[in-house]
């Protein structure tokens, strides 16, 4: 029989705990001088501050708007439905529609209106898309893990999909306008998927994990359609090492749960 959880958590949880422990890094970033004056644009305690109050706005489940997000999303199911050759029927969790077009050589990825968006478009070049998926060949897509991790606050339920599984490699697709080597070294999910597939008796072991990271250019009105350069960011996966730095940060993590209880109110993270 599974045992009943006291915590379920996800690992973008996970990664925006992180965010607020390093708040002082941020604070230093560049990202925060003015040009200008060379001066910091937000105190230390402000950003502190911002990325605690992010960091329970994701736990309480909070919709917000991102454009950057729903062009990650877009191009995260092209290659889906390139890789298994199959049409995207929207559903609730999935919106969108894509369309593909081979003599205008386009996919356009449409998103309805909503409550915090107009109805808005991605329009990515399709045969760019199709090299990128065949990087995937032979991948399951989307694949739902879920595992118990012992904790000394009880046992916690680590859950969540995994973009492309080969063989015994596991791959998360990112989007981002930028990069440099290493952007997502501070990443768990390349702890918390590979766990749970070899505890849950998934797999028997993993290789690797890889954050696939497509730096995007496009989507103006002089260069409309999206395309992109990749760059695979791999790590090896050591399971006894995973277990322990997975055992100390989500403890830390429930620290700040139970010392913030008060400004949870989507009670689904305590395993209610």
């Amino acid at each position: 029989m599974k045992q009943q959880p006291k915590y379920r958590i996800y690992p973008s949880l996970l990664d925006k705990f992180e965010q607020y422990l390093r708040a002082d890094e941020e604070a230093e970033s560049f990202f925060n001088i003015d040009n200008e004056t060379g001066e910091y644009k937000k105190s230390p305690d402000e950003v502190e501050e911002e990325l605690k109050q992010s960091l329970i706005d994701c736990i309480n489940r909070v919709p917000f708007a991102s454009e950057a997000a729903d062009k990650g999303t877009a191009f995260n199911a092209i290659v889906d439905s390139f890789i298994h050759r199959k049409k995207h029927i929207p559903t609730e969790r999935e919106p969108y529609t894509i369309i593909g077009d081979s003599e205008t050589n386009v996919v356009q990825v449409s998103f309805p209106k909503s409550e915090l968006m107009e109805e808005h478009h991605f329009m990515f070049d399709r045969q760019w898309c199709i090299e990128q998926a065949s990087y995937f060949e032979g991948s399951l897509s989307q694949v739902f893990v879920s595992s118990i991790l012992h904790t000394r606050y009880g046992p916690v339920e680590l859950y969540g999909f995994i973009d492309e599984l080969r063989r015994d490699v596991v791959y998360d697709i990112k989007t981002t306008s930028s990069y440099t080597f290493g952007k997502y070294e501070h990443g768990w999910q390349r702890h918390v998927y590979p766990y749970c597939l070899i505890d849950s008796g998934q797999m028997a072991g993993v290789k690797a994990f890889e954050y696939t990271a497509f730096a995007l250019k496009g989507g103006t009105s002089r260069t409309p359609l999206i395309s992109g350069t990749r760059y695979p960011e791999y790590y090896t996966y050591n399971h006894e090492q995973t277990v322990k730095l997975l055992t100390v940060h989500v403890e830390r993590f429930i620290e700040f749960l139970e010392a913030n209880r008060d400004l949870i109110t989507d009670k689904k993270i305590f395993g209610e």
